[in-house]
C-alpha cells in the first residue's frame, strides 16, 4: 500500500486497525452491531426504504466485491467506457494477483478496499469509536435503532373552508411489539376526526408527513397501506351487517390482492378462533355455523370480536382503533382491549397497535398513553 493511499484511508479505520493488531490486549474482540428490526441483517448499514416496498427491510449499503481484481472497472459504465486490455495492462494485472495472495495480516494492514467499502467501513468505525469513548467495555452493545412502525412529524392540518388550524405542529411515534392509548379531548369532536383521518390514510396533512418506518403516506397507494400495512377499526362502516362473519374476513381478505398460503375460508375461520368468536354457545352449533349469522344479528362483544378478526385479516404492521369499546360494557370492554393488546405479537411480527379514545381509563389500559388533550 502507498504512502498516499495510506494517507487517503480515515482516521477512524485506522484507530479500528490498531485496536484489532496483534499488540491489542484482546486482539480477537468481537463487534457485533445489532438492529432493532427484525428483518435487518447483522452487519448492515440502514438505508432509506423504497418507498412503497412491501417489507420496508433497511436496504444494506451497495458494496463493490471485496475479491473483485484491481483494475477492473467498478461499475457497468466503467466497464463499457474502458477500452479493451492491452499488453500494457499485464504488468497491473499481476500486481494484483500477488496482491491476492498476500497474508491475511498484509491485507487487514494495507488494503484500502473499494471507495464504498471504505466509506462502508468508516462508518461502523465511527460508530465502534463513538462507543469506545463512552463505555469500552460495552462495545457489543452498540444499536442502529430503525425507524418506528408509526410517526407524524410536524403535522398541520388546516379546516378546508376556514383554513383554521385544526391540528398544529404535532408529533409522536409508535414502535413496534407496543399497544398505544392515544388520548383526545372528548369536547372536540372535530380534532379527533381528523386525527383518525391523517392516521388512517383517509386524509393527507397540510404540512409535515405521516409515515410508517421511513415511508410517507404520500407515498403509498390506498390499498397498500389500507390493504397491507394497516387494519383499521372504525365505529361506522367498520363491517358489512349484510355479511356474515365469516364473509366479512373473506371479502377483506379478497379485496387485499394478498396472496395467502392457505384457503381464504379456512383462514377466515383460524381467525376468528383465534380472536375467541363464538365459543360459548348456547347450542350444539358449531363455531363454522355460528360465524354464517350475519354480522347484525351478533351481539355487540361478538361483533367487537369479528372487527378485531376483520383488522388483522391481512396481517398488518399497524392496528388502528377508533374507540373500540363504545358499545360495550367495563367487563367486555376490558376483554376487548386486551385482546387488542394481544396483537402486538403475531407468528410473523411484531406490530404496533394504535386506540384513539376520550376515555382515559381505556388509554390506560394500554402499554404506553399519549395524551393529546392539552
Amino acid at each position: 500500500m502507498s504512502d498516499k493511499q495510506h494517507d487517503q484511508q480515515p482516521d477512524a479505520v485506522e484507530e479500528l486497525d490498531e485496536l484489532m493488531t496483534e499488540d491489542s490486549a484482546e486482539p480477537t474482540m468481537q463487534y457485533t452491531i445489532e438492529y432493532d428490526d427484525d428483518e435487518a441483517s447483522a452487519g448492515e448499514l440502514p438505508a432509506s426504504d423504497a418507498a412503497g416496498a412491501e417489507d420496508d427491510a433497511p436496504a444494506a449499503s451497495s458494496h463493490t466485491d471485496d475479491a473483485q481484481d484491481a483494475g477492473v472497472p467498478a461499475d457497468d459504465d466503467a466497464a463499457t467506457d474502458s477500452p479493451a486490455a492491452t499488453a500494457d495492462d499485464a504488468p497491473d494485472a499481476a500486481d494484483a494477483t500477488d496482491a491476492d495472495n498476500t497474508s491475511a495480516s498484509d491485507t487487514a494492514d494495507d488494503d484500502p478496499g473499494t471507495p464504498d467499502a471504505n466509506v462502508a467501513a468508516s462508518a461502523v468505525a465511527l460508530t465502534l469509536d463513538r462507543e469506545l469513548r463512552a463505555d469500552p467495555n460495552n462495545v457489543d452493545d452498540s444499536v442502529f435503532r430503525a425507524y418506528p412502525m408509526f410517526a407524524m412529524h410536524d403535522v398541520t392540518v388546516a379546516d378546508g373552508k376556514t383554513g383554521e388550524h385544526i391540528w398544529s405542529h404535532l408529533s409522536f411515534q409508535c414502535e413496534a411489539g407496543t399497544a398505544y392509548g392515544v388520548l383526545v379531548d372528548p369536547a372536540d369532536a372535530r380534532r379527533h376526526d381528523a386525527l383518525v383521518a391523517l392516521m388512517a390514510g383517509f386524509a393527507y396533512p397540510n404540512e409535515g408527513e405521516v409515515m410508517t418506518k421511513s415511508t410517507s403516506f404520500n407515498e403509498l397507494h390506498p390499498l397498500e397501506l389500507r390493504g397491507h400495512r394497516m387494519g383499521v377499526l372504525l365505529q361506522q362502516y367498520a363491517m358489512r351487517g349484510d355479511l356474515s362473519a365469516a364473509a366479512n374476513l373473506e371479502y377483506v381478505m379478497d379485496a387485499s390482492s394478498r396472496n395467502y398460503l392457505k384457503p381464504i375460508p379456512v383462514l377466515a375461520q383460524d381467525l376468528l378462533t383465534r380472536v375467541g368468536f363464538a365459543q360459548g354457545g348456547d347450542d350444539d352449533s358449531t363455531q363454522s355455523e355460528r360465524s354464517r349469522a350475519l354480522v347484525r344479528t351478533l351481539d355487540p362483544v361478538e361483533r367487537a370480536r369479528v372487527m378485531v378478526a376483520r383488522a388483522i385479516a391481512t396481517d398488518p404492521d399497524i392496528v388502528l382503533a377508533d374507540e373500540p369499546t363504545a358499545t360495550l360494557d367495563d367487563t367486555d370492554a376490558s376483554t376487548i382491549l386486551a385482546l387488542l393488546r394481544a396483537q402486538v405479537s403475531s407468528e410473523s411480527k411484531r406490530r404496533t397497535v394504535i386506540v384513539v379514545t376520550t376515555d382515559p381509563g381505556v388509554a390506560g389500559q394500554m402499554d404506553e398513553t399519549i395524551d393529546l388533550t392539552h
